[in-house]
């Protein structure tokens, strides 16, 4: 059941994934082929399976839909089975209605996450009109949950926010350029509403850490795709081999400028993914977490 329900909330995340960027409401219109602008059908509709029946097709058109879009809906699913688990049914002695808002709050936060990674993922941007009420819903949240005191929670939304907009200005002063967005600072302080401040530091670490061992290999094939491409322009000026098409010649006389290999240190990588990663890693974990820690601070 609860599978499910997060599968039915993971298609209505991929309408905000899609709208919230583009500035167009949620709600109105209904679903809509964005190539044709035909109405999708009910029947066309249901999570996960209709895109399997519909080859991942428009019905009308035929115009392909990205595949993230079940993706999107299975992973709302799991984590809406994951969060009833944890914090509903393995939770003896708490009383039912707590353990309802605990699902309902953690739910929430998960799902707020997923569509900030996909958003960020795609426009490198952290919409200031889900992040910002997003503190306020869920230091209010946290009441009903009754896991972390007050107190720590508006330390955590103040102590986000600024780390994240200490790091960015010394950056910028020192180098003349922008490194984290401030966005990056918002996002951490609705994590810090929910979860306290002591969530921060973990959150931090973890998301740095991966976001080095997955975005620098990533920009070292990039490049490396890049080089060949310069290589090959070097070699043949007169032809352009162009990624999954056909070669495209150039006129006679005309150079090709080979493309710009990309530097790693001024990349621009999302670091919202690798934040929302790590803060569903700490919230289903974090028992463990401070386990290990203790243990490595206690040396036992």
């Amino acid at each position: 059941m609860a599978t499910g329900f997060g599968a039915i909330w993971g298609s209505f995340l991929n309408v905000c994934i899609a709208r919230i960027p583009r500035g167009m409401s949620v709600v109105s219109p209904p679903s809509h082929c964005f190539a044709c602008g035909a109405r999708v059908l009910a029947r066309d509709n249901i999570p996960i399976l209709s895109y399997f029946l519909l080859r991942g097709r428009c019905r009308h058109c035929g115009a392909k839909f990205s595949g993230r879009h079940a993706g999107v809906e299975a992973l709302t699913a799991g984590l809406s089975a994951l969060v009833l688990w944890c914090f509903a049914l393995d939770a003896p002695g708490v009383p039912l209605g707590v353990r309802a808002a605990r699902y309902a709050v953690y739910f929430a936060f998960s799902a707020v996450l997923v569509v900030l990674t996909f958003i960020d993922l795609d426009t490198k941007r952290l919409p200031d009109v889900i992040t910002l009420p997003s503190v306020v819903v869920f230091f209010l949240g946290g009441f009903a949950t009754g896991d972390v005191v007050w107190l720590d929670r508006a330390i955590g939304a103040v102590a986000g926010y600024a780390l994240v907009r200490l790091i960015a200005d010394a950056y910028y002063y020192s180098t003349g350029r922008e490194g984290l967005g401030l966005g990056d600072g918002k996002l951490l302080a609705v994590m810090g509403a929910l979860l306290g401040w002591k969530a921060l530091p973990p959150i931090v670490c973890a998301a740095s850490v991966v976001g080095i061992l997955v975005s620098v290999p990533a920009l070292l094939v990039q490049r490396r795709r890049r080089a060949a491409v310069a290589a090959a322009v070097t070699a043949a000026p007169e032809t352009l081999a162009v990624a999954g098409g056909d070669a495209t010649t150039a006129p006679t006389g005309t150079d090709q400028a080979a493309p710009a290999l990309p530097s790693i240190r001024r990349a621009e990588v999302p670091f919202g993914p690798f934040l929302a990663a790590s803060a569903l890693a700490y919230l289903f974990l974090h028992r463990q977490v401070w386990a290990l820690i203790e243990r490595a601070v206690l040396g036992g």
